[in-house]
C-alpha cells in the first residue's frame, strides 16, 4: 500500500521538477490570505474489536461535515509556487456497529439501541505544498498542487462518547499526530480563490481502545482520506 503512495508522490513532483528547469529566473514573489470550508473523512480498513468480537463488517459510518479556516502563505516563481498554512479545523465522526455474530443480526439494521462511537476532534494542520500554475492568464488562474501534511490533534477524549455498550467509561486513545499526502487544484479569479482538496492517510489514526476491564481485548485501528473544499482570499 505504502509503495502505491511513493510511486504517486514521484510521478506528482517530477513534472514539476521538469517544469522548473524549463523556466526562465524571474523574481519571487509572495503572498498572503485566508480561506474557509469544509471536509469529510471517509474511513480505511476499519477495525473494532470489543470484548473479542470484530465489527469489521458491520461499521456504519456517516460523514459528518467538519470546518476549517487557514491562514496561508505563497511564495511564487514564474508558475511554480510554495505554500504553507495554519488550518484550524473541527472534524465530527459517526460509527455505529450491528452484531452480524448470528444470520439473524445480520440482516438486522441499525436501531436505536444500537451501539454507536461518536467523536469529535480539534486539530490544527499544515501542509507543505508544491503548485503548478498550468492557466496563469489575468484575472484568472488555475492550478495543481500537491505535498504532505500533518496534522496535530489538540483535544480528542473529552469529545469522544460510546454509546449502548455493556462496558461504560471506555475511550480511544488517538494519535496525536497524523500524516496524508494531498492533492488539489485551485481555481483563483482576481484575488478569490477555490480549493478542491484529497488528502490521504498514511499512518494509523488511533492506538486502540482503553477501558477498565480486566481479561477483555479492546482494539481499533484505521486511517483516513479526507475531502474538502474551501474559497478564500488572496492578498
Amino acid at each position: 500500500m505504502r509503495i502505491r503512495y511513493i510511486i504517486a508522490i514521484i510521478a506528482a513532483i517530477l513534472p514539476l521538477i521538469i517544469i522548473a528547469q524549463d523556466e526562465k529566473p524571474n523574481r519571487i514573489s509572495l503572498n498572503g490570505g485566508i480561506k474557509i470550508g469544509f471536509h469529510a473523512a471517509t474511513y480505511n480498513s476499519t477495525i473494532f474489536n470489543i470484548d473479542s468480537y470484530e465489527y469489521n463488517d458491520r461499521i456504519i459510518q456517516s460523514n459528518k461535515i467538519g470546518y476549517a479556516v487557514a491562514p496561508f502563505i505563497r511564495v511564487n516563481r514564474n508558475r511554480l509556487y510554495l505554500q504553507t498554512e495554519a488550518m484550524l479545523s473541527i472534524s465530527r465522526h459517526y460509527f455505529e456497529f450491528i452484531d452480524n455474530s448470528t444470520e439473524e443480526a445480520f440482516a438486522s439494521e441499525a436501531t436505536e439501541n444500537t451501539p454507536q462511537y461518536k467523536l469529535t476532534t480539534y486539530c490544527i494542520q499544515v501542509p507543505l505544498l508544491f503548485g503548478y500554475k498550468f492557466v496563469d492568464s489575468s484575472p484568472y488562474c488555475m492550478s495543481f498542487f500537491t505535498g504532505p501534511k500533518a496534522k496535530f490533534l489538540l483535544t480528542a477524549h473529552d469529545k469522544q462518547e460510546f454509546a449502548h455498550f455493556k462496558y461504560n467509561e471506555m475511550y480511544e486513545e488517538l494519535t496525536p499526530t497524523l500524516y496524508y499526502w494531498e492533492f488539489g487544484l485551485d481555481i483563483s479569479i482576481s484575488n478569490i480563490c477555490f480549493d478542491f482538496v484529497y488528502d490521504i492517510g498514511i499512518n494509523n489514526h488511533t492506538k486502540g481502545i482503553i477501558a477498565p476491564v480486566e481479561g477483555k481485548q479492546f482494539y481499533s485501528k484505521r486511517s483516513d482520506n479526507i475531502l474538502s473544499f474551501s474559497i478564500g482570499i488572496i492578498f
